[in-house]
């Protein structure tokens, strides 16, 4: 950017002038003493939680500042939510010993926040408590400190400096020389990934705050929905279902909820009757507010633990975007979207469904098996709903002379095809003409149906192998840098392809993996045939499913001793996209009903697959299995002759009655020869010893060419993953922090006190040159400095670092006027930091640990600048060495706060050393004008709740960080910033990616 530009950017945004934020409840009359945590209220809510067999965890940060934290182990969540469940939502619950965590944050040092009607108490208001909740998986039953700060946060650091677009820009022309192009290949076109540095594998933290693929939606949930269902709840005395069935009209109406109450009451009380008969065949939490008294506090620890488990029991039955109740008579294994656009749009643009990339990873045959049959579908014109529409897809004109010919479907005797009932996408709007705009595309949704099944195969057709994607994600690279995207791949992939792709593994609503050890296949079959464990259907048909057994065992001898009973199904390759997601159903015909209306199923597996496993007529060309034929083999309740017809097929009516195990998949294998160039075939599978067989019925044989099978059993490998689990399962010790609640006796003093004043000015104009204004009084009971030293603060290390004052105030003497600018609010939320830096600051252990310094004797001159060191950096880092040479004792920061604050960022920029700029060597995130480069310093990034020790710690991480390249000083490092080269700066960065600029910041900075 030129320097005319810079300049011009500055005169438009001169002008600008903040809109202040006054919140005048946020300011008390006089001064005001609020009492902020009372421990002996935490500890009788932790001690019911320990009741309910859950674990909660304190987790105490600088000042006041804490989190809560309440979990239960997987392996116990498994009594309550089916294991099959779990592994579908994600494979990761089970893949190691851990707990599912709920963090607990921003209460602002408050406990409790609610009052018993489940709206926050007049001191939350005060000092801003804001709930907001975090789910995850952690090792402990609790995460680390610096993880549960990271947690608290969203944002996320900008590794890519505003200046790096000429390196990335010399790079890819440096690149393009030494790409090699196969032009023989399928993949013609596309560049060979550029190696990418290797990075040895950190170690695991037990502290660890991992997410797993429900994190968002569950979030968002607890979010937006849990204390105002907790509040209706309190006020009209509902279960969980009737509020929020009551909240959900009063968001759709905007009418008050009185009313819509006295209109609807038996709606809602119906709801919480249906929940409580669900109650036979899913197991609830505890609900903590079923008998709690009128004017009876609110276990919130307990009462959100609960509520986030019930709902995650429950997830498949609600919309995973707006968390309404799903309209559909149909019940998926996975969570999925209802039929608005905007909530489609959300789950697969935004990623709010299953996470593609793991799935790439971890499990490419099932993501190459899906991505296959839906181009099979698409190609041959059967593919309906779910379709991916609402999702702003932008695709050039579909070939018109793609669109497959209408056949009248060949009748089958003995078969009837399955029929698609489930999940529906949005319906596809009336349609409109399709347009291509300037960039050649148009929007997908404007389509014709037989269109838009043209455009899902062609944007398919124009993806890379998923072998190829899977090697693109694992490339490691250097610590701190961004990992591999998939839309890097190939530049050429239009946007939509990748959207299809994630549409094709979101959409998926079963339960698929393909075997690959052998003790775990069905032996008997060829092994031209893949074999993946496939489970399709509500997370409680199992338990249905096991219930249906029971009774045939109670009114069946037979049915005693040989359970069930095991049956293919057949149909053709097209069909299998709606299959796996809607299971197996008979509504439509295709193939006729000689037997009566049902499922049909054959015991001898010839049957299935060869003449009603019919092959596609197309594949798609990048697939590796290249699936031609599919096959399920499901168990089913052995009464045959409740059937609608045993003979020669089972035809089922009751589809509780049929479990899909398997799905046996044909496709492409590899041949291999011996050293004479002989084919090697290999033999039938046999029997195996390690995994316990099924007692298949003598009676109705289930075989294969007539040769029988061998089926192991299939619950046998969750079973066994379940069990290590809990082997591997100990139980943490409570750590000392959770131990000052648990050891915490009315003797000790209450609560801390903080002391908040205000002014007389009438408008709205602070004295910042009033100390008292802030100044931060313990409470009478609490110990003075010298004594809590006494009772055991340690003294700090005799070689930890030391501040320099001679060197800050020769910085500092010529520095810019502060701002005069202040509100009410803006205030009171600086006065909130400023104490709880010095807290932090002062009950350090250890200043080089802590990594800053805010050196007292600076802090009064006016509230709304402050003065901040940073030191103490790895002794190894280029920036480091270079301080010690020069024999400079720190980093000295000016942070400006706005009138606005904290819903505007405060300005933080390096007064002195100088760096090194970008364009003459130097790194670390710092402009030439010494701001930083972070988006969580702009109006994108910046979130109210973010505090300012937190943001020093990522700056420092910037700083440390050595990519692209180290942060080094200048040779004139004595040379301190000006102002305007910071805002000169801070603006390029905004602009060369894209950052917004808080309004006002030429005024808070000049």
């Amino acid at each position: 950017m030129s320097e005319s530009q810079e300049a011009e950017m500055e005169d438009e945004e001169s002008g600008d002038d903040y809109d202040p934020y006054d919140v005048e409840e946020l300011v008390a009359a006089s001064a005001a003493k609020i009492a902020t945590l009372d421990r002996q209220r935490l500890q009788n809510d932790f001690i019911e939680t320990i009741a309910t067999n859950y674990r909660p965890g304190f987790i105490r940060f600088g000042g006041d500042d804490f989190s809560v934290s309440m979990s239960l182990p997987i392996t116990e969540l498994a009594d309550s939510i089916p294991p099959r469940a779990l592994m579908a939502w994600d494979r990761r619950l089970l893949s190691r010993s851990q707990h599912l965590t709920l963090l607990i944050s921003n209460l602002r040092g408050v406990y409790p926040p609610l009052g018993a009607d489940g709206t926050y108490t007049s001191v939350a208001h005060r000092l801003g408590t804001a709930l907001t909740f975090q789910v995850g998986l952690t090792s402990r039953y609790k995460p680390g400190k610096d993880f549960a700060k990271d947690a608290a946060r969203t944002f996320g650091l900008i590794l890519q400096d505003a200046e790096d677009d000429l390196r990335i820009q010399a790079e890819k022309a440096a690149a393009l020389e030494i790409f090699e192009f196969d032009y023989n290949s399928d993949h013609f076109g596309e560049a060979a990934p550029p190696a990418l540095a290797l990075a040895e594998d950190e170690p695991e933290d037990e502290g660890r705050f991992d997410r797993f693929s429900l994190s968002s939606a569950l979030e968002s949930l607890m979010d937006q929905a849990f204390l105002k269902v907790v509040q209706l709840r309190r006020k009209f005395k509902l279960g969980w279902a009737g509020a929020e069935l009551l909240l959900s009209d009063i968001e759709r109406t905007q009418k008050k909820s009185e009313d819509i109450y006295q209109e609807m009451q038996n709606k809602f009380i119906a709801a919480d009757k249906e929940e409580r008969e669900l109650t036979r065949t899913t197991v609830l939490p505890h609900d903590p507010l079923l008998d709690l008294g009128k004017n009876d506090g609110i276990n919130l620890p307990l009462t959100a633990f609960c509520y986030l488990i019930r709902r995650l029991s429950l997830c498949t039955r609600y919309c995973i975007v707006c968390h309404n109740r799903l309209a559909n008579d149909y019940e998926a294994l996975k969570p999925y979207v209802c039929d608005s656009k905007l909530c489609a749009y959300q789950y697969y643009s935004l990623n709010r469904g299953p996470s593609l990339e793991y799935e790439i990873i971890h499990n490419p045959q099932t993501v190459d098996l899906l991505v296959s049959i839906a181009h099979s579908a698409a190609t041959e014109g059967v593919i309906e709903d779910p379709l991916p529409v609402g999702m702003g897809l932008r695709v050039p004109q579909p070939d018109s002379n793609k669109i497959p010919p209408v056949h009248n479907h060949r009748v089958m005797p003995g078969f009837a095809a399955r029929v698609q009932v489930g999940p529906a996408s949005p319906a596809p709007a009336p349609q409109r003409e399709f347009t291509i705009g300037s960039d050649g595309l148009g929007d997908f949704d404007d389509l014709s149906l037989p269109l838009m099944r043209v455009s899902i195969s062609e944007m398919i057709d124009s993806l890379p192998p998923i072998d190829d994607m899977k090697k693109h994600l694992e490339r490691k690279v250097k610590a701190g840098k961004s990992k591999p995207k998939l839309k890097d791949l190939d530049p050429n992939v239009l946007p939509a392809a990748w959207s299809i792709l994630r549409w094709c593994v979101a959409s998926c609503t079963s339960y698929l993996e393909e075997i690959t050890s052998g003790d775990e296949r069905v032996h008997g079959l060829d092994p031209a045939w893949r074999q993946f464990r496939f489970s399709v259907g509500a997370p409680d048909a199992e338990a249905k499913f096991k219930a249906s057994v029971r009774e045939s065992q109670a009114t069946d001898k037979n049915a005693q001793q040989y359970p069930s009973l095991y049956a293919f199904h057949g149909s053709a390759l097209k069909n299998w996209h709606s299959i796996i997601r809607h299971g197996l159903w008979y509504r439509q015909v295709t193939n006729g009903r000689a037997y009566g209306d049902g499922v049909y199923l054959a015991k001898e597996g010839s049957i299935s697959m060869g003449t009603y496993a019919q092959s596609g007529r197309s594949t798609w060309s990048k697939s590796k299995i290249c699936p031609t034929n599919c096959v399920a083999l499901a168990e089913v309740v052995n009464l045959p002759f409740q059937f609608v017809s045993h003979n020669p097929y089972f035809v089922i009516k009751d589809t509780h009655w049929i479990m899909c195990r398997y799905l046996l998949v044909k496709g492409m294998t590899e041949i291999t020869y011996d050293a004479q160039g002989v084919e090697i075939v290999a033999p039938l599978m046999g029997p195996s010893l390690g995994v316990p067989l099924v007692n298949l019925d003598p009676k109705h044989p289930v075989t294969l060419s007539n040769r029988a099978i061998q089926i192991p059993e299939p619950s046998y490998q969750i079973d066994a993953l379940l069990q290590a689990r809990t082997q591997e399962y100990e139980r943490d010790e409570n750590d000392d922090e959770d131990f000052t609640i648990f050891a915490y006796t009315a003797a000790q003093p209450e609560r801390e006190v903080i002391e908040v004043h205000d002014d007389d000015d009438d408008d709205g104009q602070f004295d910042l040159d009033d100390d008292d204004d802030y100044n931060v009084r313990p409470s009478k009971a609490a110990p003075s400095k010298g004594k809590a030293r006494a009772l055991g603060q340690p003294a700090r290390p005799a070689d930890d670092w030391k501040h320099d004052p001679e060197w800050v105030n020769n910085t500092v003497e010529n520095l810019m006027p502060p701002p005069v600018d202040s509100t009410p609010s803006a205030t009171m939320a600086v006065q909130r930091e400023l104490r709880a830096m010095l807290k932090e600051q002062e009950s350090a252990k250890s200043l080089k640990e802590l990594g800053w310094y805010m050196p007292p004797d600076l802090v009064g001159d006016n509230l709304f600048q402050w003065i901040v060191e940073m030191h103490s950096f790895d002794e190894t880092l280029p920036i480091a060495k270079d301080m010690r040479a020069r024999n400079l004792n720190s980093i000295i920061f000016e942070i400006r706060f706005p009138p606005s604050f904290p819903i505007a960022p405060p300005f933080f920029r390096i007064i002195t050393p100088r760096f090194l700029p970008f364009i003459h060597g130097g790194g670390g995130h710092v402009t030439g004008g010494g701001s930083i480069c972070m988006d969580l310093l702009t109006s994108d990034g910046w979130l109210p709740s973010y505090n300012i020790s937190s943001i020093l710690l990522q700056i420092k991480l910037a700083i440390s960080n050595l990519d692209p390249r180290p942060a080094r000083l200048a040779s004139n490092f004595h040379q301190p910033y000006e102002v305007h080269e910071a805002l000169t700066g801070y603006k390029r960065a905004a602009a060369t990616h894209g950052w917004q600029v808080p309004v006002g910041i030429d005024k808070l900075v000049r």
